[in-house]
C-alpha cells in the first residue's frame, strides 16, 4: 500500500510549493511512481511540477450533470465517472497527477466524493507514495474523499492568520479520529528565530509535533518566478529541508 503525505495550511504559506518539493525529492530518489493529488481548488500544484492540467474533477462533475441523462444504454453513472477519472489523470515521468479543481455550478458533491475516494483507494496500491495538496479546511480529507493519511504537514508562517488556520485545522483533526497517523507543524520562511519559538509555543496545545523549518531559498524563488518545474531543483536549502522531512517521516 502506498505511503501518503497530505500538506495543508492557509493560502500563501507555501504549502503547495512544499508539496511540489516533496514530489520532486521522491522522484529524484527513485521512490516512484507517485500519485499526486491536487485537492486545492486553486489548482497550482501542476504548474509547479511543469504540468498544466487539461481536465479536472470539478470539470468532470459539470459535464456529468449535463450528460447523465444521455448515457449509452447499459452504462451506469459510476461507469461514466470511472471513465472520466482515467481521462483526467496526467501520466508523467515518475508521477501521475490528479487535479480536483472546482465546479462552477451549485449542487452536492457527496456522490462524486464517494466515487473519488473509491477511485483513489483502488489506484493507491499501484503507487509507492501519494502526495496530496489540500485546502486549509481539509475538505477532501474530512469528507473522506481520500484514504487514511500517514503524515499530515500543517504549514505556518509569521502571518498570524496562518497560526489561526493551523488551530482551525487542529479542531478539524480532532473530529477525524485515527484517520491521520502523524500530524506535524512545519514552519516556512521564518526570518526571526524568536518568532519561530513563539509560533511553536502558541501551537504547542495542538496535538502536532514540530517537524522542521524550511528557510527562504533564493534559488527556489528564482525557479518559481521563471515558471521552471521544481522537479529539477536540487542542492538548495529548501530542497534539503524537504529531504530531511521525508527521512524523518519514513521516506
Amino acid at each position: 500500500m502506498a505511503k501518503s503525505i497530505a500538506v495543508a495550511g492557509k493560502g500563501g504559506t507555501g504549502k503547495t510549493t512544499i508539496a511540489a518539493l516533496l514530489v520532486s525529492r521522491l522522484c529524484q530518489e527513485g521512490k516512484v511512481p507517485v500519485l499526486v493529488v491536487d485537492a486545492d481548488a486553486d489548482a497550482n500544484l501542476g504548474p509547479l511540477l511543469g504540468v498544466t492540467p487539461k481536465k479536472t474533477l470539478g470539470g468532470l462533475r459539470e459535464t456529468a450533470l449535463k450528460e447523465v441523462k444521455n448515457l449509452p444504454a447499459g452504462m451506469t453513472k459510476a461507469n461514466y465517472f470511472e471513465l472520466g477519472f482515467h481521462e483526467i489523470i496526467e501520466e508523467l515521468n515518475g508521477f501521475d497527477l490528479l487535479t480536483m479543481g472546482r465546479g462552477e455550478g451549485p449542487g452536492c458533491y457527496c456522490y462524486l466524493n464517494s466515487l473519488i475516494r473509491k477511485f483513489i483507494d483502488d489506484l493507491s496500491p499501484s503507487y509507492k507514495w501519494v502526495v496530496m495538496d489540500n485546502e486549509a479546511g481539509l475538505e477532501h480529507i474530512s469528507r473522506r474523499t481520500s484514504g487514511d493519511i500517514d503524515a499530515l504537514l500543517v504549514v505556518v508562517t509569521e502571518n498570524p492568520l496562518s497560526l489561526q488556520s493551523a488551530i482551525s485545522i487542529g479542531d478539524i483533526l480532532s473530529d477525524l479520529g485515527s484517520r491521520i497517523q502523524k500530524k506535524y507543524i512545519v514552519t516556512n520562511m521564518i526570518k526571526n528565530n524568536n518568532r519561530r519559538e513563539e509560533i511553536t509555543r502558541r501551537l504547542s496545545r495542538l496535538q502536532m509535533e514540530y517537524l522542521a523549518d524550511i528557510p527562504f531559498d533564493p534559488q527556489l524563488d528564482d525557479y518559481i518566478f521563471r515558471g521552471d518545474s521544481l522537479i529539477s531543483l536540487r542542492d538548495s536549502p529548501a530542497a534539503d529541508a524537504v529531504a530531511q522531512i521525508l527521512k524523518t517521516i519514513g521516506g
